[in-house]
């Protein structure tokens, strides 16, 4: 039997029912449905029923491939591949997207030590819940269980999705449902293609790449769903949407209350993220074998918490627990000392300014060891014209202590009344 490692999509399918689904369902009402002015009565006696901030914890799990046919049952506990804590504010309208390894290592009662993947296999969304509040010191409202039964056609009655790929993608080649077979470039894909695109992970990151093109192409999925031309379609993909919810404790009002809120929502703010740390290979205490795990950055998570899930400024403390390079990637230190200047009178701690390896940089560029999204955003907008400025991003701290290297190029227009 071979694991088809779906998983990860089941977090975008479930991002898909809580925001996109959400606003699809609230379209509908507005726009297509012929009882639009009976709903907006209802909807009049009957106000939203969140007024406070709201996490949703999204699990998603794997199906099972036997000769070429799913064989999972649903309602069978699973280790789950996918785990996303959603943050909505009804108040700003605002939302964010808090991934978390499935690897994370956490300590299990009964269990030991082990990933964070197993709580739902030995105690279900609940215990999952529990595992995340406790990591993470941040309560969770509502949690949805999901499974990936209708990804496929739902991405095919969209008519596909517009990737980048950025790299070949090649796996397996031997004619079963692992095979995965692309080439670069920006190009429509199939339904069973984005599926390969989203798992693929033969590439230095690992995991966590898959994490980041898994939140591309919730992007993706978002802005296509919720076009004039894909709205006489979401009827039949809210049915499909509402088969792959496996468990969850939000009733149907609620979930039209988030589409409430995410209509007014701006889908380009919403704020993304992965939990950083660095990978370290542990005896699982299950199965007695070698396994790799994420050992979770505790300094740079509960800022993260902070920022993205809370909606909390930084405060001094976060700031300074920053340690940012700046390098000079022309023949002058002058701007690379500018940038520094500003980072520290906004509270950053600059561990150095340096030369680049090469001093022929047109462009800034910005190596994130962070995994916030968010902040990257604000200082790449802070060294000019976004579209200037480079960002590579990867949780993985391969510096110890080093959580951003920014190297300034040529075109560098520093605007520092830009708050980062």
């Amino acid at each position: 039997m071979r694991r088809l490692r779906w998983g990860r999509l089941l977090g975008i399918l479930a991002a898909v029912i809580v925001v996109g689904g959400g606003i699809a369902a609230y379209l509908l009402y507005r726009s297509v449905l012929p009882t639009a002015v009976v709903t907006a009565r209802v909807l009049k006696k009957n106000p939203p029923a969140f007024q406070n901030r709201i996490t949703i914890l999204l699990l998603g799990n794997a199906l099972s491939i036997i000769n070429n046919k799913d064989q999972t049952n649903p309602y069978v506990r699973d280790r789950t591949d996918t785990m996303m804590l959603v943050s909505v504010n009804p108040k700003t309208g605002e939302a964010s997207v808090l991934s978390i390894p499935r690897d994370s290592l956490v300590y299990i009662p009964g269990v030991g030590e082990t990933k964070i993947n197993e709580a739902n296999y030995f105690g279900g969304p609940k215990l999952a819940v529990k595992l995340v509040e406790q990591t993470l010191h941040v309560p969770v409202d509502y949690y949805m269980e999901t499974t990936m039964w209708n990804f496929e056609k739902i991405i095919n009655t969209l008519g596909g999705l517009t990737v980048d790929v950025t790299q070949p993608m090649h796996y397996g080649g031997v004619g079963n449902p692992l095979d995965i077979n692309l080439k670069p470039g920006v190009q429509n894909l199939n339904g069973q293609q984005v599926l390969e695109y989203v798992r693929f992970r033969a590439e230095p990151l690992g995991d966590i790449s898959r994490i980041q093109q898994q939140q591309y192409i919730v992007k993706l999925i978002l802005k296509k769903v919720l076009t004039p031309s894909q709205i006489y379609k979401l009827p039949h993909i809210i049915t499909m949407l509402r088969q792959d919810i496996v468990y969850t404790n939000l009733n149907l009002r609620q979930m039209i209350s988030l589409g409430l809120i995410a209509a007014h929502m701006n889908l380009s703010n919403v704020r993304y993220a992965t939990l950083p740390g660095h990978p370290v290979v542990r005896v699982d205490p299950v199965l007695k074998i070698p396994l790799d795990y994420w050992v979770l950055d505790q300094r740079l998570m509960h800022m993260m918490v902070d920022e993205i899930v809370l909606e909390k400024p930084l405060t001094a403390a976060d700031r300074q627990n920053v340690h940012i390079i700046v390098k000079a990637g022309t023949g002058s230190m002058a701007p690379a000392q500018q940038v520094a200047a500003w980072l520290k009178s906004k509270g950053f701690t600059v561990m150095a300014v340096d030369w680049s390896n090469r001093h022929t940089h047109v462009h800034n560029q910005i190596l994130d060891f962070t995994g916030d999204k968010y902040l990257v955003a604000r200082i790449q907008s802070a060294l000019g014209p976004t579209s200037a400025t480079e960002v590579t991003e990867s949780p993985y701290h391969d510096y110890p202590g080093l959580d951003m290297i920014i190297t300034v190029g040529s075109d560098l227009k520093l605007n520092t009344k830009i708050q980062p």
